[in-house]
């Protein structure tokens, strides 16, 4: 048992250096994502190469390894990547490429004016630490969800943009009773992604508003017919916010 608990796999190596001049938070994160990119290269090499260097992260395993929550993550993110060598894609911050030969050119260099200069860049602003909690908080929300369906998920995760830009408030159980609702309803795929579609334009946190929208204006309209519904729908009377 204590074999287990205290194996190299249960432990980080940590760069002193990068602690030092950038902190142990950043420090512990890098080394992280170090052993998972090289696990990336070794085992996924080509796709890779196909997504231009990006790939994706387990936002949740980091945390379970590091204790560093999606916010505090984002927000190293965004610290590296004013040094340019950590990458998100646009609206997918899961989805990151890494520049180590570049951060590890910076972190050569001993000249305490270059090492001010970088740890100045790498300082974030309020704006900066303002789109980190929203993406922390949108992750959160995504990370409820447990739809294995590509177009779906991403349907759902327009859905929750179009929430939190419109300052609706949902929780987690929100969006697991609206997901069970929506499960409940029906098991066709197009009427799922029309469902969602009509809560995101409308950015409405209830299923029942979006099926109401739906059965009244598509439903039976030409665009679904032949579609079964599973069963008669029955509303989680706690889907109320």
């Amino acid at each position: 048992m204590w074999l287990d608990v205290m194996s190299q796999y249960n432990t980080l190596e940590v760069n002193i250096k990068l602690m030092n001049v950038l902190g142990l938070h950043t420090a512990v994160y890098w080394a992280e994502l170090l052993n998972i990119y090289a696990r990336v290269v070794k085992k996924f090499k080509d796709q890779l190469i196909e997504n231009e260097g990006y790939f994706e992260l387990d936002r949740k395993y980091i945390q379970e390894r590091t204790t560093l929550d999606f916010e505090e993550q984002l927000k190293i993110d965004a610290g590296l990547n004013k040094l340019d060598v950590l990458h998100t894609r646009e609206n997918e911050p899961n989805w990151i490429k890494l520049d180590v030969e570049k951060f590890c050119a910076l972190l050569v260099d001993d000249d305490i004016d270059a090492i001010r200069q970088m740890q100045k860049t790498s300082k974030l602003g309020r704006g900066d630490q303002a789109i980190a909690k929203r993406n922390s908080v949108r992750l959160n929300l995504v990370a409820a969800l447990d739809e294995t369906d590509v177009d779906v998920l991403e349907t759902y995760k327009a859905w929750i943009t179009s929430l939190l830009e419109a300052k609706k408030p949902i929780t987690r159980r929100g969006v697991e009773i609206f997901q069970n609702n929506l499960n409940s309803y029906t098991d066709n795929k197009q009427v799922k992604i029309r469902i969602l579609e009509v809560a995101t334009t409308n950015a409405y946190p209830e299923f029942a508003w979006a099926m109401k929208i739906y059965e009244k204006d598509y439903k039976g309209g030409g665009a679904f017919i032949g579609v079964a519904q599973k069963k008669k729908i029955e509303i989680d009377p706690n889907s109320g916010f």
